[in-house]
């Protein structure tokens, strides 16, 4: 290697491949190294399994020998019949620490985009997953009592009609369940929406409302699932793989030892998480500007779960 002359170096332009940076927030300090990369990946893990411990304090009322997070045969990507890999999309990722004074007291590994299929065999989460449910209303029909049907007959609502709602973590009461979670559903008091198609307008989306969510039932529905019937989920949108356009923004996993606020990359605020290890999966902002949660699903999903994709090369499916 020879040295450059200053002359030299001033005819030279480009962006660092790894970049540091530093924030501060609350009396806690961040530095954060950047990776100015595209990552395109297919991995399989036997076991995901983060924050196995038991604190009275932290996680008083769960069960003993936990995991704030704990998923089995974990894959990001998907495989073909023909052994093609359909990889799983990440862009900018980033590694951050946390100090409080001179003691780290969190790190979080981060993608600024992601898009792509994670699989699994989710046992537990903790963390921020918002998940929304549209489609049309059929397979909500077709699971509803003949009383249920009458009603939502008068409320204008089709086989063709499409509706909406918003999920996240929950118990098996309805309430929302951040730590530790083994469900996904719709929280004590939310309702379903009309999108379109619904036959009395403005009136049976004011109906509808009248049906809200309670104890995981709205009228004879189930409204909570178990995590573990949704074995592949996109994150982002899958339809076209062929860009960026459409992915996740601000998914990270992190731990820490206390509360701790990082910075949302998407909306330039902060998101507290929990003491532990914790996965968010925020809302973001589209290219239109819309709040969009980072997985979508329908109902038909929703009520029977949805099938592991193949991740493995070979005969196996899953646990490779």
């Amino acid at each position: 290697m020879e040295e450059l002359a200053d002359s030299e170096l001033s005819d030279i332009t480009g962006q660092a491949f790894i970049n540091l940076t530093t924030d501060a927030n609350a009396g806690i300090n961040y530095t954060r190294v950047n990776f100015g990369v595209n990552v395109d990946t297919q991995l399989n893990m036997k076991k995901l399994q983060l924050g196995q411990y038991d604190d009275s304090v932290t996680r008083a009322g769960e069960v003993a020998g936990s995991s704030d997070i704990l998923i089995n045969n974990f894959a990001l990507g998907t495989v073909n019949a023909d052994g093609s890999v359909n990889p799983f999309r990440i862009a900018d990722p980033f590694v951050e620490l946390a100090y409080s004074g001179n003691k780290v007291v969190g790190v979080r590994i981060g993608f600024g985009e992601a898009k792509g299929v994670l699989s699994g065999d989710i046992q537990s989460l903790t963390g921020n997953i918002p998940v929304h449910i549209t489609g049309t209303a059929k397979p909500i029909i077709d699971k509803a009592s003949g009383f249920d049907q009458f009603l939502l007959a008068l409320a204008g609502i089709s086989d063709s009609t499409r509706l909406q709602a918003d999920a996240t973590l929950v118990n098996s009461s309805g309430n929302a369940d951040p730590v530790r979670g083994g469900m996904a559903g719709l929280t004590n008091g939310t309702a379903l929406s009309c999108v379109s198609g619904c036959n009395l307008g403005g009136l049976s989306d004011a109906l509808l409302s009248l049906f809200k969510s309670s104890g995981c039932g709205i009228l004879s529905l189930n409204t909570c699932f178990p995590l573990s019937d949704f074995k592949s989920l996109p994150v982002g949108n899958i339809s076209n793989m062929n860009t960026m356009e459409g992915a996740a923004k601000g998914f990270f996993i992190s731990f820490q030892t206390q509360d701790l606020a990082w910075e949302d990359m998407d909306q330039n605020a902060f998101m507290t998480a929990l003491k532990g290890a914790f996965m968010n999966m925020p809302k973001y902002r589209d290219a239109n500007g819309n709040l969009v949660s980072p997985i979508n699903i329908d109902f038909e999903q929703a009520f029977n779960g949805i099938p592991r994709q193949d991740t493995c090369l070979g005969t196996a499916t899953a646990g490779c």
